[in-house]
């Protein structure tokens, strides 16, 4: 079976759910709201904000390509910067449509590989990407809740629930990732486990020959490591983006607030209320953290927008961080498709 078809098998139910997930909870959320009060609020925003908001998405998704630009090149691979946002584009869409973000750094690695990339030094650069990126989430909602503390507390008292679930799954995943990073032996146990049970399950043939490839990889994956924590440097420059990536994604509410005619609160208080649902709402398994990133958008901005036109706001925020993006990246994924099979002999 081609990978086309295994992925028309494997996401086509995720993409089924999380549409259904995003009906029932706008009908949920919208049930006995003043719909012409809604689609007026929709229809007189300004656009000029709006398009802003769009720029902060672009900025969000080009700073993933700009890490993996830099770190491509230390590890021997000079990437294009056009070709390293075609992938992290490909990353934001199958991480939209899969629970927990989980499917879209594999198939950054399928398309990596297609384009003979070795697989020990993409997982190397993807995990990187992803163990700073959950540290840069981290510290970005630290940050602000050092500088609007009454706020960040309201916020986080809003989110009461959601907050330390959010906290604890971030950091253990960082945590897990910082193991993965430095610890080869650890990658080799969990992988030597992952063959037997293939085995038992008559899922793999051949397995000691199975296990001499695994090992070469792992010894490659070690080296390009290596490489990596003996650059820390490197580190900054990508903690720094990194930063800069989520202070896109947070600053999309702000532009949102000022679309609809709002000028009371600050850039950063926005930025901060965005910051911590984002630590809360990220871990949530359903594709796009829909519902939690719906209803947490209700509580977290509860004390920044009014009762008429929090709903509206949350569409707007969703429409550019989500949706018009995944239309956007699910373009974009197609013509790397079509590029690849034209490759192909």
């Amino acid at each position: 079976m081609s990978f086309n078809s295994e992925k028309k098998a494997s996401y086509g139910p995720n993409i089924l759910l999380m549409l259904g997930l995003t009906i029932i909870t706008l009908t949920v959320i919208l049930r006995g709201n003043d719909m012409d009060n809604l689609l007026f609020s929709l229809k007189t925003a300004r656009i000029s904000w709006l398009l802003a908001g769009l720029g902060c998405m672009l900025l969000f998704v080009t700073c993933e390509a700009l890490n993996m630009y830099q770190i491509s090149r230390s590890l021997g691979w000079p990437l294009a910067l056009s070709r390293c946002e075609q992938y992290a584009f490909i990353g934001f869409y199958f991480s939209s449509i899969t629970p927990s973000s989980s499917g879209g750094q594999p198939v950054q690695m399928y398309y990596m590989k297609k384009d003979r990339i070795a697989l020990a030094d993409s997982s190397v650069m993807i995990l990187y990407i992803v163990f700073v990126y959950q540290m840069a989430m981290l510290l970005l909602s630290g940050i602000m809740a050092l500088f609007h503390p009454g706020l960040a507390l309201r916020t986080a008292g809003h989110l009461k629930y959601l907050l330390p679930f959010g906290l604890i799954m971030n950091g253990g995943a960082a945590l897990l990732m910082a193991l993965f990073l430095t610890s080869d032996n650890l990658v080799r146990h969990i992988l030597r486990f992952m063959l037997r049970i293939g085995t038992r399950l008559h899922l793999v043939k051949q397995p000691e020959e199975h296990w001499q490839h695994i090992q070469t990889e792992i010894d490659q994956y070690h080296q390009s490591s290596l490489i990596m924590r003996r650059k820390p440097l490197l580190f900054i420059k990508v903690l720094l983006i990194s930063l800069l990536q989520m202070l896109a994604l947070s600053s999309v509410p702000y532009c949102i607030y000022r679309a609809l005619g709002y000028t009371s609160f600050s850039p950063g208080e926005l930025i901060t209320c965005q910051s911590i649902l984002t630590v809360s709402a990220s871990a949530v398994p359903t594709p796009g953290a829909v519902g939690a990133a719906e209803g947490g958008f209700l509580f977290a901005f509860k004390d920044i927008f009014d009762a008429e036109t929090i709903k509206t706001a949350m569409l707007l925020s969703r429409g550019i961080s989500l949706y018009i993006f995944l239309l956007i990246s699910f373009c974009i994924c197609m013509a790397v498709q079509i590029r690849i099979s034209r490759k192909r002999p």
